[in-house]
């Protein structure tokens, strides 16, 4: 157990889960079946938190130097942006000015178009100039990043800022104690709750308060609002291109 020798393993997580829901009592074991329900039910309970925002203690901040394709890039497993899991959403994104100053690169923000439809209405979507935005499809079991404008190859690099994701694939000593120290009873805590449910046994309402209050602390220490921040489009008098449908 993680108090004794400083590991935390999903083996300490079911066990301690299977006892506060008063499932497993001292002195007993866990049949295979049992384990194996835990892992899938925990496993669940991570893929939930991996969406939700405030429940992801990190950002990942990933880079793809531009190829001068006219194809979008792929988010996910083997990807242009390797990462285990396929997000379900880009935070924020940015450009890189690759031939800029070495050592000192130059960063432009990016506008995220938060739909396939608004990105449908863009006109010439295969224009190649300087990238104003991109728009993330959250295909499977790859996203599909388009930029716009195309960059050309080489000049630029495009940054995306994802929520890093929490495993999904669970051995029972997969070890867990590089996750933040709150994590602990937040798993514990919400999977006894949903070990109770599956096990037909009534809800506990302390069971539930005391999972309740853990979620609420990994809100209050992983959550991160970024100032609110005006519309371009109103802030002041701007232009319309009609060619590229974007203001300026």
């Amino acid at each position: 157990m993680s108090a004794v020798d400083g590991l935390f393993t999903v083996n300490d997580v079911i066990i301690a889960a299977f006892r506060k829901a008063g499932i497993l009592g001292l002195g007993q074991t866990l049949t295979g079946e049992d384990v194996l329900d835990g892992q899938n039910d925990l496993s669940d309970l991570l893929g939930q938190w991996n969406v939700q925002t405030w429940m992801v203690f990190a950002r990942l901040d990933l880079g793809f130097v531009s190829d001068g394709r006219f194809a979008p890039y792929t988010v996910g497993p083997s990807g242009n942006y390797n990462v285990a899991i396929r997000p379900d959403r880009i935070e924020s994104a940015y450009l890189r000015i690759l031939s800029s100053t070495p050592g000192q690169p130059v960063d432009q923000p990016l506008r995220i178009i938060p739909s396939r439809e608004e990105y449908s209405n863009i006109a010439l979507k295969q224009l190649v100039a300087f990238p104003k935005g991109v728009f993330y499809d959250t295909a499977s079991p790859t996203g599909n990043l388009f930029v716009y404008p195309w960059p050309q190859g080489a000049l630029y690099e495009t940054h995306i800022i994802i929520k890093n994701a929490y495993p999904l694939v669970l051995p029972l000593t997969l070890d867990l104690s590089t996750l933040p120290f709150e994590m602990r009873a937040a798993m514990k805590f919400n999977l006894a709750r949903i070990l109770r449910n599956s096990y037909g046994k009534k809800a506990d309402p302390e069971l539930n308060s005391l999972a309740k209050s853990t979620r609420e602390t990994m809100r209050n220490s992983h959550v991160q609002v970024p100032e609110l921040k005006m519309p371009s489009g109103l802030k002041g008098r701007s232009k319309y291109n009609i060619l590229g449908d974007t203001t300026y």
